[in-house]
């Protein structure tokens, strides 16, 4: 009798399928395990959505400072811009 590689494909398909279906039975249980967050990761899910529910323009500084120019009030202070680029705010 003679084996070559043609006869054994289909032997190794089956192999291949059954390797699959473990590991899709494998993955089924691993997804029912079920999922703990930290207190630590809670807490930051809750600063993230406050930050999210602050509005990104403060309409009442740019009210302010609009009426600041208009008015000829508003005054740049170089020195203090320069040192926050250079030393962060303080």
């Amino acid at each position: 009798m003679k084996i070559d590689g043609t006869s054994l494909t289909p032997v190794g398909s089956i192999q291949a399928a059954n390797r699959i279906s473990s590991m899709d039975k494998k993955a089924a249980e691993k997804a029912a395990d079920g999922v703990n967050v930290s207190d630590k990761a809670q807490f930051y899910q809750i600063l993230l959505q406050k930050v999210k529910e602050v509005p990104d323009v403060r309409q009442d500084r740019v009210k302010e400072v609009t009426e600041k120019i208009n008015n000829g009030q508003f005054k740049v202070d170089a020195n203090a811009i320069a040192r926050s680029l250079l030393f962060g705010s303080e």
